[in-house]
């Protein structure tokens, strides 16, 4: 059986994940776990999809981040910034984790997990 397909709210044109053909694109596997874990906390309810959706447009207003690689594509950046900033203002995970385990990741003592 297979899984239920998720339908992803809709974004404005200045916010809207990059598609092709319908279907979110992707340049790397941690772009596709980063808009996975958004839409799957959002479809579990720990969140309303307006709610990141405020977020991820004042990112994206403020432009490209600072400690983003200046490869052209800032968009998902954006988009993990604001997650974390959602995760710690609504107490899911609060920042002082998510550096912790940022920190972990960079030092190799936790592991990626696929």
């Amino acid at each position: 059986m297979s899984a239920p397909r998720v339908t992803i709210p809709e974004m404005p044109t200045e916010v809207a994940y990059p598609r092709r053909n319908g279907e979110p694109v992707f340049d790397a596997p941690w772009q596709s776990r980063a808009f996975g874990m958004v839409v799957g906390l959002h479809t579990a309810g720990e969140f309303p999809w307006q709610a990141f959706k405020d977020k991820l447009i004042a990112q994206v207003a403020a432009g490209a981040l600072s400690d983003c690689p200046p490869d052209g594509s800032p968009y998902y950046y954006q988009w993990v910034a604001a997650f974390c900033q959602l995760l710690d203002e609504s107490g899911i995970v609060r920042a002082e984790e998510l550096d912790a385990r940022s920190h972990e990741f960079l030092d190799g003592t936790r592991q990626q997990v696929f």
